[in-house]
């Protein structure tokens, strides 16, 4: 694996944008902008519109989703550490039970 992919989706609801659509809002919202984003490489890689979104609306939906990719990326980071911590701390266990036997 070469780097983690953050997405997340925007959309517009009732005239207001809103970050991590439920599936009833997605249904019957007025757009969805989903997002997947790269970010040791700074690109978007999944950029999709459906529905009507106004220039103000899109940017600011994008720049939503992209913050959001952030916290997300984040996350996944953290995530992983601790699983693999773990696995290291349960592996050095292991080791030393080996060693004394």
């Amino acid at each position: 694996m070469r780097e983690l992919v953050a997405a997340c989706a925007v959309g517009k609801i009732q005239g207001h944008m809103a970050l991590d659509l439920s599936d009833a809002e997605d249904k019957y919202g007025e757009a969805d902008l989903p997002v997947a984003w790269v970010p040791n490489a700074n690109l978007v890689t999944l950029l999709q519109m459906d529905g009507i979104l106004t220039t103000n609306e899109f940017e600011k939906g994008l720049t939503m989703a992209l913050d959001a990719c952030k916290t997300i990326h984040g996350m996944q980071q953290e995530a992983l550490k601790k699983k693999y911590l773990v696995i290291k701390e349960v592996a050095e266990e292991r080791e030393e039970t080996e060693v004394v036997a």
